[in-house]
C-alpha cells in the first residue's frame, strides 16, 4: 500500500522538513538521493529514517562547534612555544598520549616541565625508549618521563577544543634517550 506525501510529514515532520532543505541536499548525494525517492514513493525505509536522523545530529553538532569556534576566536592560547623554529635541542619530557588518526599515523603528545604542549606525527603507535637491560626497548605509557633530543619543526595554535586553544611546539627528528621514571608508579 503506496503512502502519501502527506502523511510522511505528517509522520515525521522534523525529516521531512529536514530533507526539503535544499542547502542540507546540495553536497550530500544519500540525502539527495532519499529525498528524490521519497517525492517518487511517497515513503523511505527505516535505514533510510536512521540515516538522514544521523545527517541530522552531525549538522547539528557541526553548528554547535562553528558556533563555539566564533565564541571563542579571539580567546588568547594558553601556554608557551618552546625553542626557536627549525633548531635541535636536548628535553625532558613527559609522554601523555597517543591518538590515531584515519589517515594511518599517530599523534604523539607531550608535556616539559613548565607545562607547555609539545606534539609530534609518527607512523608508530607506542613509543621505545632503548634501554641495555630490556633488549626490545622499553615502551612508554602515560605519564612516563624521558630524555630526547629533537628538532622544533614549527609552532602552532592546537584549537582542537575550541573553548580551550593551547600553543604548541611541533618536533620532529625525535631520538629518545633514558626513561627517568613514571611518578604514578612510584606510589
Amino acid at each position: 500500500m503506496k503512502k502519501s506525501i502527506e502523511e510522511f510529514k505528517k509522520d515525521h515532520s522534523d525529516i521531512y522538513k529536514f530533507l526539503t532543505l535544499f542547502e542540507n541536499r546540495e553536497n550530500n548525494h544519500f540525502l539527495q538521493d532519499v529525498y528524490n525517492h521519497l517525492s517518487k514513493k511517497g515513503e523511505i525505509s527505516i535505514k533510510q529514517i536512521n540515516g538522514i536522523r544521523n545527517s541530522m545530529l552531525y549538522v547539528q553538532r557541526k553548528e554547535e562547534r562553528e558556533q563555539l569556534i566564533e565564541k571563542h576566536k579571539n580567546d588568547e592560547p594558553n601556554g608557551y612555544f618552546v625553542g626557536k623554529e627549525k633548531q635541535r635541542y636536548n628535553m625532558t619530557l613527559k609522554y601523555l598520549s597517543t591518538i590515531g588518526t584515519s589517515r594511518g599515523y599517530f599523534v604523539h603528545n607531550f608535556t616539559d616541565k613548565e607545562g607547555n604542549s609539545l606534539m609530534c606525527f609518527s607512523d608508530n603507535e607506542k613509543i621505545r625508549i632503548q634501554e641495555p637491560s630490556v633488549i626490545e626497548g622499553f615502551v612508554l605509557s602515560e605519564g612516563d618521563c624521558f630524555t630526547c633530543r629533537a628538532t622544533v619543526n614549527r609552532h602552532t595554535i592546537s584549537s582542537f577544543d575550541p573553548t580551550y586553544k593551547v600553543k604548541q611546539t611541533v618536533l620532529n627528528r625525535i631520538k629518545y634517550y633514558k626513561y627517568l621514571g613514571n611518578k604514578n608508579n612510584e606510589k
